[in-house]
């Protein structure tokens, strides 16, 4: 079994500790973890049972497997950090957006990985992006997909691909439940329905939506089940054909063009 070392129990990085002991997919024995606050490393190693470390260097030279979970702008300096220890031998997985297999693998001579994971895996459901570096083994292509896996659906994709279908992973729960949220409120503004259940009925109407597309074979196939031809929903539905291609238009090119920013930006850093 490989011994993996997680650099950062943020919001991510926490998860990710919680869930992989939780579910097995790593013994707590196996896991070690470092932040740059203690408090909060002794506190998921309580919850958990895992091991601390006493550095990021420690970690990593203790380590088969490094996962970086800390920000995007952050990555360079901890690779810097690790200037010698992250060799040929280990594997790092960074779960930071913007930062590409080409950034790390210019820091460091380990394998490289690249995943994008989601907050819904908290719940072991939503999907995984994951994107290898070409000097990544068979071996570590099953250590990670198995272990997120157990989290959640991994979808091995290109890298060139991960900033548009991360908004409709990692960044998506942010939108729907913004746009659940506004759909209660408009409710809420014409029926004077308390907030609590308006609140109630969108998530329970929405988690079984959610499974009704499971089994669907379209989207349309659940919208023409419930809107029938000149009926109230499909006057619902009319508006929202004209309303929210524009919209996420919008959406997609202020995320994009954010991502493209934060690339600037990581690559004008120090090396």
């Amino acid at each position: 079994m490989a011994r993996i070392g997680i650099i950062g129990t943020g919001s991510m990085g926490g998860m990710l500790i919680r869930k992989f002991v939780e579910t097995g997919a790593f013994s707590a024995g196996d896991v070690i973890a470092s932040n740059r606050s203690p408090d909060k490393a002794r506190a998921i190693a309580a919850a958990t049972g895992i091991g601390i470390a006493g550095s990021n260097r420690d970690l990593a030279a203790a380590s088969d497997a490094i996962f970086i979970c800390v920000k995007p702008l952050e990555v360079k300096a901890l690779l810097k950090e690790l200037e010698g220890i992250l060799t040929a031998d280990k594997l790092v997985v960074s779960i930071a957006a913007d930062v590409t297999i080409g950034d790390i693998s210019a820091l460091c001579d380990a394998r490289a990985a690249r995943v994008i994971p989601s907050v819904t895996s908290e719940c072991s459901k939503g999907v995984s992006l994951v994107a290898f570096g070409d000097s990544s083994t068979e071996a570590d292509r099953s250590l990670v997909l198995s272990a997120l896996g157990s989290i959640s659906q991994p979808v091995e994709t290109e890298e060139q691909n991960f900033e548009l279908l991360a908004d409709l992973t990692s960044c998506a729960p942010a939108f729907i439940s913004s746009l659940m949220h506004e759909f209660a409120l408009s409710a809420i503004r014409r029926g004077y329905i308390p907030a609590g259940l308006a609140k109630m009925l969108v998530i329970e109407t929405l988690a079984g939506t959610a499974e009704l597309l499971k089994s669907a074979s379209s989207f349309e196939e659940v919208v023409t089940r419930v809107a029938t031809k000149g009926g109230i929903t499909e006057e619902g539905v009319k508006v929202i054909k004209k309303a929210a291609p524009s919209m996420y238009d919008d959406l997609l090119e202020v995320t994009l063009a954010k991502h493209s920013l934060m690339k600037e930006r990581i690559r004008d850093q120090e090396p």
